[in-house]
């Protein structure tokens, strides 16, 4: 069986992967000294919804789960462990990280595993690369780097008086290979085998997969920053006008940069970047219920998390200023935050 790392267990995205991936590959879980604890001490838990009117496969009900895989810090990582995956799911930026991890395989002459990166944002594979360059040289250009974008809401919460990390079934995302070589097929079928609906994007269009789970991404920012849910954001004319404009801003600025977008498996971003390219405001204000509705529904109603703004409406900006094109409408949605 398969040996997998998962990097960032305790957190959302870390004890989703390191739960679902158990059936497929020996996992183990690396986190922070205080989640490692919850997790030894029997007290992080995961539940598993489906939407309205599904049920769920036999054996995976939405019941509360105790989470036990096997778990280490940091610092004791990889044991002397030859892993075959690497999940990095901690928070960008990345590099860091990264560095960490492979300087440790490297010192230790391990097996270099294949790593999957489900950061938000469009660095995340750069900044992972050229770490990787630094760390193994002219070597790196074989290890295979997959880029990840999923698409369920995965919350944490206190659930019966239980560290809960809730997320829905079945758990979709698309996946690319950035670097290395290429056995996408075989990695998209592992994935299949724990029930992930999976999509395989060509290596040519990796930027482009990120550039288009970025769209997404920033639906919703200006209401948040407003203190507004996207229903609530949306009602406001004014602010569903800054929503638009934010995103034909980096619509702008990613064609500018030859960059396109793509339609993903119920998310056709692809189709709604040339609605907002070529309808004015205007007449898109009658549909701003009908459309809140259906961003809610996808996001389970969890909240935008304005931690990482920098790599949402920062990666406008900052595109933005490479191209020499403005982006004053995400550098005031940026602004509020920082200043709040």
């Amino acid at each position: 069986m398969k040996k997998a790392a998962v990097i960032g267990v305790g957190g959302r995205t870390g004890t989703m992967f390191a739960f679902e991936l158990k059936d497929v590959a020996e996992v183990f879980g690396i986190g922070k000294k205080n989640e490692v604890e919850l997790i030894k001490n029997e007290e992080l838990f995961v539940r598993r919804t489906v939407p309205t009117g599904r049920a769920l496969p036999i054996g995976r009900e939405g019941k509360i789960e105790l989470f036990k895989e096997k778990v280490m810090e940091g610092f004791e990582f990889p044991k002397g462990i030859p892993f075959d995956f690497l999940f990095l799911t901690v928070k960008n930026p990345v590099g860091s990280a990264v560095r960490y991890y492979y300087q440790k395989i490297k010192e230790r002459n391990l097996k270099i595993p294949s790593l999957f990166l489900s950061q938000n944002g469009i660095e995340a594979s750069e900044n992972a690369l050229e770490v990787l360059k630094e760390i193994f040289g002219k070597k790196s250009e074989n290890i295979q780097v997959f880029r990840i974008s999923l698409f369920n809401p995965v919350d944490k919460k206190i659930s019966d008086g239980k560290n809960t990390i809730i997320y829905s079934l079945p758990i979709r995302m698309v996946i690319s290979k950035v670097s290395g070589f290429d056995n996408s097929k075989e990695i998209a079928e592992i994935f299949k085998k724990t029930g992930f609906e999976v999509t395989l994007i060509p290596s040519k269009d990796s930027k482009n997969m990120e550039y288009s789970k970025l769209l997404l991404n920033l639906i919703g920012m200006a209401s948040a920053t407003r203190g507004f849910s996207v229903k609530e954001g949306f009602s406001k004319k004014e602010v569903f006008e800054e929503e638009i404009k934010a995103i034909k801003e980096y619509i702008e600025v990613v064609k500018k940069n030859k960059g396109n977008f793509l339609n993903f498996p119920h998310y056709p971003v692809k189709s709604f970047s040339i609605l907002i390219s070529h309808f004015p405001i205007k007449l898109l204000f009658p549909f701003r219920e009908s459309l809140a509705g259906l961003i809610e529904k996808g996001r389970g109603g969890k909240p935008k998390n304005l931690d990482e703004i920098d790599y949402y409406n920062g990666a406008v900006v900052k595109l933005g200023k490479k191209l020499a094109i403005p982006t004053p409408i995400n550098e005031e949605i940026i602004k509020r935050v920082k200043i709040s």
